[in-house]
């Protein structure tokens, strides 16, 4: 071969090369922008426990990973944001899980399935979070990789008038109770306290409340009760129903596509913002039952008695029911944790 011809084989292999390596470069160094979403007000633990997650990571990914965050439910219910979040519209999510896609997900708001906050920490942020670990299996079967969990307080119930005796079954025949559409275990458990099961989303429960579709609500805790349903809200029930709780969670092929550095670097902060969303929930239901009682909201809290006897009601009448709806195995293991096995 001719040395001038050769030369110039040679540069050509060498700008290949050196190609390659700029554009391996770049793929180490790959830019995404997501989207994120969350369902509550701006300044409420969700929002301020998304911000701090989405802060930490464009920090210390220097950029190379940013989001664009939709609060308030911008783009739609939880459920239809679920929903986008598993077709991978929305790449990340902090909010409830919807049970549309698979009945078994309702274990996350099962009634009574932990009853304070040291049963909370056992569940979600131990070293054998049981529940967390039960959601995660199943939501990765759908879809979604779940990161961590937000903490929000115990739920209640609000009313559009005071019942006369809301621990007593009998007297609350009548009262149509809102409970959230498509969520079998929420529908027996108002059912076996007495009330009238009525399906209301939650985005069309102010208006509910005010022209009398229903006389009664749950499946929120103090603070979204006080922040967007206080005006029809004449008494507040401390049922102490279920954890509420957010779980922050990615579409999977996203999440997936990151690199293992990367991935470790969210994954580390939501678990800090998460255990933070703990300490926060502590005292969040009693501020908001302290506000509305200011308010002149009639607030009624159980005594340990009257919610044992409640919890009793919805282990006995509830769980044998969701043996057909969330599986017999995992609802074993949760009648284990409580001490019924």
């Amino acid at each position: 071969m001719e040395i001038p011809r050769l030369k110039r084989v040679i540069g050509a292999v060498a700008s290949a090369v050196l190609m390659l390596g700029v554009a391996a470069g770049s793929a180490q160094a790959q830019e995404h922008t997501f989207k994120w979403s969350h369902s509550f007000p701006v300044d409420s633990i969700v929002d301020t426990t998304t911000k701090a997650i989405i802060a930490e990571i464009e920090e210390k990914t220097e950029g190379r990973i940013a989001f664009k965050l939709f609060p308030a439910g911008q783009l739609g219910d939880w459920v239809e944001v679920n929903e986008q979040v598993v077709r991978g519209v929305v790449e990340f999510a902090s909010q409830p899980v919807s049970p549309s896609y698979d009945p078994r997900l309702q274990i996350r708001v099962l009634p009574y399935s932990v009853m304070n906050f040291a049963e909370v920490e056992q569940a979600y942020f131990s070293d054998d979070p049981y529940l967390f670990n039960m959601m995660s299996e199943l939501m990765g079967e759908n879809g979604m990789t779940t990161l961590g969990v937000v903490a929000q307080g115990f739920g209640g119930g609000g009313f559009r008038e005071c019942p006369e005796n809301v621990f007593d079954a009998a007297s609350n025949s009548g009262i149509k109770m809102r409970f959230p559409p498509g969520n079998q275990a929420w529908q027996n458990m108002v059912a076996a306290l007495g009330f009238e099961p009525t399906p209301v989303p939650w985005g069309e429960l102010y208006l509910g409340l005010q022209t009398g579709l229903v006389d009664a609500q749950v499946g929120g805790q103090p603070y979204n009760t006080w922040t967007t349903h206080r005006d029809v809200t004449e008494c507040w029930v401390q049922f102490n129903t279920h954890f509420q709780n957010s779980f922050v969670f990615a579409n999977t092929d996203a999440f997936n596509g990151l690199s293992k550095a990367d991935q470790q670097i969210i994954r580390d902060a939501v678990e800090g913002a998460a255990l933070a969303s703990l300490d926060l929930a502590r005292g969040e239901d009693q501020k908001y039952m302290d506000l509305m009682s200011e308010a002149g909201i009639k607030v009624i809290v159980p005594t340990d008695e009257q919610l044992a006897r409640i919890a009793t009601v919805a282990r006995e009448q509830v769980w044998p029911v969701m043996d057909e709806v969330i599986g017999k195995d995992l609802m074993d293991i949760m009648r284990e944790k409580a001490g019924l096995m």
